[in-house]
């Protein structure tokens, strides 16, 4: 299925997007944005499950968020409150096309995209519908949750002296993604795709790890008050299983938790696990949209 290229802005700059048209062009349309994770891009991952949800009868637009793939920004500056007023922009634009039901407009996010997918639905009542999975309920926990107190403590007085010389100079420490992946799972996933997809060798500020270390999506679920769906995998080595887990006891109702079991982070992108996760939530939208 080849996609149409769109563009449109967020707070002034371009955004690169791909629209999937469903073959059911019955209208109105109900719609889906997915949200990509940590450092993606458009075209990694997500391609499957908008052809999926466009074959069950769904709008879908994938986009890159503001300085990564072939949007415009600073290259490798990921904040999360910027991907969150990326998400609105998506969802402004994808209100103004012709043949949208407003009232069915759904958010999906994997991983880092679906935290933020999270805390946008709670700032936009204009979505119905919220499908997050792999994601983290609190940025903090994931990444010094195996560390002992006076570590966690080195590790973030670290932090804090690099954004201080970031405040006073203007400079930082710039590295390769893989130098802020720590665990084995994604460092095994990045190495078998970056020759393929030269958008993961640039660089990123060191300090992106101080930006994920304070995106806590845990906190916006009170008032969040769509439908949410919570996908994980059991043997999740990104976001643990407990991160979801986390997010499900604090969601407001209606919410489901389903988890795959057997699954690592990226078994749910291909395979038997993408079919089943993907029945999953299209039954979850026919039931709530």
């Amino acid at each position: 299925m080849q996609p149409q290229t769109i563009t449109f802005e967020s707070k002034g700059q371009r955004i690169a997007g791909h629209l999937y048209q469903p073959q059911n062009r019955e209208q109105p349309l109900a719609a889906i944005i997915l949200c990509h994770g940590f450092c993606g891009v458009k075209e990694l991952l997500l391609p499957a499950y908008a052809e999926k949800f466009s074959q069950a009868g769904y709008l879908v637009l994938t986009f890159d968020y503001r300085g990564f793939g072939e949007s415009e920004g600073e290259s490798g500056r990921l904040v999360p409150e910027m991907q969150v007023q990326d998400i609105h922009a998506a969802t402004d634009w994808l209100l103004a096309q012709p043949g949208v039901d407003p009232q069915r407009v759904v958010l999906w996010g994997s991983s880092f995209g679906g935290a933020n997918a999270i805390v946008a639905a709670a700032e936009d009542s204009r979505i119905k519908c919220v499908l997050a999975q792999l994601t983290f309920a609190d940025g903090e926990r994931v990444i010094t949750g195996q560390m002992g107190e006076e570590e966690k403590q080195k590790f973030l007085a670290t932090l804090e002296k690099m954004r201080a010389k970031k405040l006073k100079t203007g400079k930082e420490m710039m590295v390769p993604i893989a130098k802020v992946l720590g665990d084995e799972q994604s460092l095994e996933f990045f190495e078998s795709h970056k020759d393929d997809f030269p958008a993961l060798t640039i660089k990123i500020p060191f300090l992106t790890v101080w930006e994920t270390l304070n995106h806590k999506p845990e906190l916006s679920l009170q008032k969040m008050q769509q439908p949410l769906l919570i996908v994980a995998a059991e043997l999740d080595g990104v976001n643990p299983l407990s991160e979801s887990e986390a997010l499900f006891a604090k969601a407001n109702e209606p919410k489901m938790l389903y988890i795959e079991p057997g699954a690592r982070h990226y078994d749910l992108y291909r395979g038997e696990a993408l079919d089943r996760v993907v029945a999953k939530q299209l039954e979850w939208l026919e039931l709530h949209l």
